[in-house]
């Protein structure tokens, strides 16, 4: 008898296991299927505490969400900075970064569950037919409660000159009525596109704020022009 339990235990933990491994593939797909490269799990980062608990700064970039190979060519990748440590960095990362020390705000970085290439071309191939075939991705974490803010802050690249679909899966799981959201975009040309309309209509109960549109080929350069708003427009 206690044989026959045993094997059954084994066939049940065989068959989730099974099942996990389907779940992950399918999800792999939502990637894969635009091009050729081998996406990883994501390494969850969660929300990061500041000072400041009534504001939230949420952002989606290429850093945090891609692997890159050693020798990623940072000059011709507009997305992509190297800070003043020697660091990489994307350009959403580091405008919300700016934003996050000027006003001590919680920061969520928003990450999807399975990584992006890290050759460009290849991300904006991904990129674009995920909006295209508005597919549903899985994030590698959501936030627990934001009830107790008052103000939150989306910095987000354009991609496909829209909403990227890690902001659009965000939204989706979150409620952000009554408050006020600001919309920060990176961009190669679009400036806010519809993002600002996007989320409005993602958001209906909350006041939706088109705050600033930064061009990401020298997006270091508008470090005071994003303090300045910051500053004169925080509520």
């Amino acid at each position: 008898m206690r044989r026959l339990i045993a094997v059954l235990l084994i066939l049940m933990i065989s068959q989730a296991c099974a099942a996990v491994s389907l779940a992950e593939a399918d999800e792999i797909e939502n990637y894969t299927r635009y091009t050729d490269y081998v996406p990883r799990a994501a390494d969850p980062v969660g929300l990061i505490p500041g000072t400041n608990n009534r504001t939230l700064v949420a952002w989606f970039s290429r850093v945090g969400n891609t692997v890159f190979y050693p020798d990623v060519d940072v000059v011709s990748t507009a997305s992509l900075q190297i800070d003043a440590d020697g660091k990489l960095t994307g350009n959403a990362q580091m405008i919300a970064g700016w934003i996050a020390e000027a006003t001590g705000a919680d920061v969520f970085p928003i990450q999807t569950a399975w990584t992006y290439p890290s050759d460009y071309d290849q991300t904006v191939a991904v990129g674009e037919g995920q909006d295209i075939d508005q597919v549903e991705l899985k994030l590698a974490t959501y936030p627990e409660d934001l009830s107790d803010y008052n103000s939150v802050w989306l910095v987000v690249p354009i991609w496909h000159y829209t909403i990227c679909t890690p902001l659009r899966m965000f939204l989706e799981s979150t409620d952000l009525s009554g408050k006020t959201v600001y919309v920060v975009t990176t961009h190669r040309g679009s400036g806010f596109a519809d993002v600002p309309e996007r989320v409005q209509e993602m958001e209906p109960g909350a006041q939706v704020i088109a705050a600033l549109s930064v061009p990401g080929n020298d997006a270091p350069k508008h470090r005071d022009e994003v303090l300045d708003y910051v500053k004169n427009n925080m509520k």
